[in-house]
């Protein structure tokens, strides 16, 4: 930054933006002030230095439309903005740089280069005119900034004049309530309040255009912030969408594994079907086997039902899964239905067993005969069945025989 107590002057400032920016600087009679360019500055970065250069009047750039970058620059020090009918070619901008005394190091700085000087020969003219016409005694650099700001060369003259007359008056005024009140030390201190004042008037200036920096910055750390948090949303959008659709994966997988147990399960209960269906057929063996049909529980409903979905024939023999329940009208159900024998799982009843003796019905357990069971009908050891039966009807003829005695 500028010292406070300098003398800051008018500026023409191109600005060629980018990844690399390039700023140059030329003063309002086209004298080269400054020409820098650099990778890493921000706009804030920017506008400092333009600041300690002097107090831009004109921003301009090199090609059309005007870059955002550009016009948010002039918008901050309230400059105007040279528009451009087309954009500068590269002849042009050689043509342009060739003045002496204007020295650049790359094309970014060239392109700022030209943008400035360019901006500065629209006005060269009427600044000769300001210069010609500015009586002795008047500030030429406020004309200048007057005319550029689109007012005439003599409303801008009378009207510094005006203002530099008011201000003489008023001086008048209070040296002359100052030589009334006295003292010549007073007097001294007064101009020294002065001083003082003035620069205080400059720094306040300075700060204020420090403000403007600094507003600058904010708004250029808000915009990365913004642009930060757009892509953390959409970072965060995407891996949302990639654990979603890992989830849909894994359930896809999950629902592909319980349809390949599903389908397994059903082979094997198909293959099971097709051997009972054979059974069906007139199969009376399956591998050494015999088929008999299954009766959950021993109930004369149970019975209708195995009665009415296979048909229960004379010559069956009966596993009777639960033979608790039943009782004797049960047991003669079956007698009357031609059943030979039963194997039963649960203990039958005393009223049960002893009718199925007095039929002349075999009952055995399955602890006795084992049976390999599948879906309504069980298997038996034939030869172990027919050995079974045997042993029973020999000792049902022994008890007979002693309760004949």
């Amino acid at each position: 930054m500028a010292d406070s107590h300098a003398k800051r002057d008018y500026t023409i400032v191109g600005i060629d933006p980018g990844t690399t920016i390039g700023v140059a600087i030329i003063d309002l009679n086209g004298n080269p002030v400054e020409v820098f360019s650099s990778k890493n500055y921000s706009i804030a970065d920017t506008i400092t230095r333009i600041i300690s250069r002097g107090k831009p009047l004109i921003v301009a750039s090199d090609v059309t439309p005007t870059p955002s970058m550009v016009k948010k620059i002039g918008g901050l020090f309230s400059s105007f903005v040279h528009e451009l009918d087309g954009s500068l070619s590269t002849e042009e901008k050689i043509a342009l740089t060739k003045g002496e005394g204007y020295e650049y190091k790359n094309v970014h700085e060239r392109d700022a280069l030209a943008a400035c000087i360019n901006a500065f020969k629209r006005y060269k003219k009427k600044f000769s005119q300001v210069q010609k016409k500015t009586p002795p005694g008047l500030n030429v650099e406020e004309v200048k900034a007057l005319v550029v700001k689109g007012i005439s060369i003599r409303a801008a003259i009378n009207g510094l004049i005006t203002a530099q007359e008011e201000k003489r008056k008023r001086t008048e005024e209070k040296g002359q309530d100052e030589k009334k009140r006295g003292e010549e030390s007073e007097s001294k201190d007064l101009l020294r309040l002065r001083g003082i004042m003035k620069e205080k008037e400059e720094r306040i200036e300075l700060l204020e255009e420090l403000t403007t920096v600094l507003k600058a910055d904010v708004q250029e750390k808000e915009g990365e912030i913004r642009s930060l948090k757009r892509k953390l949303d959409s970072m965060r959008t995407e891996s949302m969408k990639e654990l979603k659709k890992a989830e849909e994966i894994r359930k896809r997988d999950m629902e592909i594994e319980r349809l390949k147990e599903e389908v397994r399960a059903r082979e094997k209960e198909n293959a099971e079907l097709l051997e009972i269906i054979e059974g069906l057929k007139g199969r009376k063996e399956v591998k050494g086997r015999r088929r008999i049909k299954m009766i959950r529980s021993f109930s004369q409903d149970a019975i209708v039902n195995i009665d009415r979905k296979y048909g229960l024939e004379k010559g069956d023999i009966l596993f009777l899964e639960d033979g608790s329940g039943g009782g004797a009208s049960t047991v003669e159900l079956l007698a009357r239905k031609g059943v030979v024998a039963v194997i039963y799982g649960k203990e039958l009843s005393h009223f049960a067993a002893a009718r199925f003796f007095e039929l002349g019905i075999p009952a055995f357990s399955t602890d006795e005969i084992p049976l390999l069971l599948k879906e309504d009908f069980a298997f038996v050891d034939q030869d172990l069945l027919t050995e079974k039966m045997e042993e029973w009807e020999r000792e049902r003829r022994r008890k007979k025989v002693i309760l004949l005695r």
